[in-house]
């Protein structure tokens, strides 16, 4: 832990000391994209990839929680719990885009592309009692090419 703590210390140093950190400790990332191009993107989100999330994501990754008939069950309550927490320590699409990550704008567009070109989201054990929150071949079109047209915004910026 010591060595772990001083390479830590050692690296924001190097780093010139201004590193942000979120409240679990990650580093907060800037964006390069402009509040324009943020508003632009969020709009597309709203209109285009939020809906697909809705029915796909937010279950977990948003503040709108429709839990399951089996949530009462005696210890589900505390796995649902426990995968929900998980879910958005990684992404949390609550408050809309752009997302809670652990890294800036750019990086949770590449995460979520990396995940559904992976086949990672939603994860094995959600699907094995959702059946229906597989991404379709659509929907993937849809939000790769989401993801791509905000990254040119961004990157063009």
């Amino acid at each position: 832990v010591l060595i772990i703590s001083v390479a830590l210390l050692s690296f924001t140093l190097s780093r010139g000391g201004d590193v942000k950190l979120d409240a679990d400790g990650f580093e907060i990332m800037e964006t390069k994209a402009s509040p324009q191009v943020l508003t632009q993107v969020g709009f597309d989100y709203m209109t285009k990839i939020k809906p697909i999330f809705l029915r796909k994501c937010l279950s977990c990754h948003g503040a709108i929680v429709t839990l399951p008939w089996y949530y009462a069950l005696p210890g589900v309550k505390q796995i649902i719990d426990s995968d929900i927490s998980e879910a958005k320590r990684h992404m949390d699409m609550s408050s809309d885009f752009p997302f809670t990550g652990h890294g800036s704008v750019e990086d949770d567009l590449l995460a979520i592309r990396r995940v559904i070109q992976k086949g990672k989201m939603p994860p094995l054990k959600y699907l094995m009692l959702h059946w229906n929150s597989r991404l379709s071949e659509e929907e993937i079109k849809v939000i790769n090419g989401w993801v791509s047209q905000s990254l040119l915004k961004i990157n063009s910026n």
